[in-house]
């Protein structure tokens, strides 16, 4: 069951289930559809102590992200072991579900509201998001 540990008006942080998988989809999606509805728009999606995701798993956070993206938002992961970031890596994930070693780093780094973000390329703030999977 995805547990809420952190709430700040738009930003959520969630802990993941150590076993995300098929059978914790159901309450994991419903779950988060209770956050988007509350106006989460901004979440962070603590692995530190899951070992286990399947595809299923993969499906959900893809699907979270389109999500919170058509709401000007955000999805990143804080604290996935290496066998998680090394699957992320071999799926071409790392770009699209950006991990952080920390949840107070991921969280720094959704941290600021659409209007704070950069708004050209290439500026530095831009290229340290892009450089996120290097945890």
């Amino acid at each position: 069951m995805l547990e809420v540990t952190h709430r700040d008006d738009d930003l959520v942080v969630a802990a993941l289930p150590e076993d995300v998988d098929l059978f914790a989809a159901e309450s994991m999606r419903a779950e988060i559809d209770r956050l988007l509805e509350q106006g989460c728009r901004r979440l962070v999606l603590d692995a530190s102590r899951t070992v286990y995701l399947d595809s299923t798993g993969v499906s959900l956070m893809l699907s979270w992200r389109r999500r919170l993206e058509e709401r000007q938002g955000a999805l990143v992961l804080a604290g996935p072991n290496e066998h998680l970031r090394r699957m992320m890596w071999i799926l071409g994930l790392e770009e699209i579900l950006p991990a952080y070693a920390t949840v107070l780093e991921a969280q720094a780094r959704v941290g600021r509201g659409p209007s704070q973000r950069p708004a050209a390329e290439g500026t530095a703030d831009t290229q340290d998001l892009e450089g996120a999977s290097e945890v």
